[in-house]
């Protein structure tokens, strides 16, 4: 009779186990499309904070044009910048194309500019004339010393699938929100756009 016990002991120490792990996962989001969505999310956020820096040196700048009031959006390094991001394998294959979209656009702005508006600006005091200038563009915020717990307190406000893409609002500790697009890429769900790379 107790050998037939045992079975039963050994399901219930195992259920206890896993009970265990799952503590503090909500219920509705283990392994949950939507699951996998912060996943990913989190994933790049942690390995920014970790490359962050060296990723940002190749990221595109105005520069000035020396003995003028001129400006120009420097794009030499777009390519490398967004061959970086890439490598962190958070991205899907779509993601450069909006990265690039972004910048040629001030590419283009800057340079179809007037000699009076350079001036201007030079006499006026040129602000940030990017939001890329005037925030940390993966936190998609102002400059924060970001750490791992701060990333961890992510959470999905809301998420909606369409097929192979999906959006996703995700929210800080901060309360800072910030939408992310996605890619089915075989088995996973990829950042296609995010912040200003949209």
């Amino acid at each position: 009779m107790e050998r037939n016990k045992m079975p039963q002991n050994l399901l219930r120490c195992g259920l206890a186990v896993l009970l265990y792990l799952l503590a503090g996962i909500p219920v509705a989001l283990a392994g949950s499309p939507q699951q996998q969505l912060l996943d990913t999310a989190q994933g790049f956020y942690s390995w920014t904070i970790e490359h962050g820096n060296e990723v940002s040196k190749l990221e595109p700048r105005i520069k000035d044009i020396s003995g003028t009031s001129r400006f120009y959006l420097d794009t030499s390094t777009l390519d490398a910048y967004t061959a970086r991001l890439m490598q962190s394998g958070y991205f899907a294959p779509d993601f450069p194309a909006a990265v690039s979209r972004y910048y040629k656009r001030y590419e283009a702005e800057f340079s179809g500019l007037g000699q009076e508006t350079f001036d201007q600006l030079k006499h006026d005091g040129r602000g940030p004339m990017m939001e890329t200038e005037d925030m940390d563009p993966f936190f998609c915020a102002q400059e924060y010393e970001y750490k791992n717990d701060f990333v961890s307190g992510m959470k999905i406000k809301s998420a909606k699938w369409r097929g192979q893409t999906a959006t996703a609002t995700v929210v800080s500790p901060y309360q800072w929100e910030t939408k992310f697009l996605f890619t089915r890429v075989e088995k996973r769900w990829l950042i296609s756009g995010f912040c200003v790379y949209k």
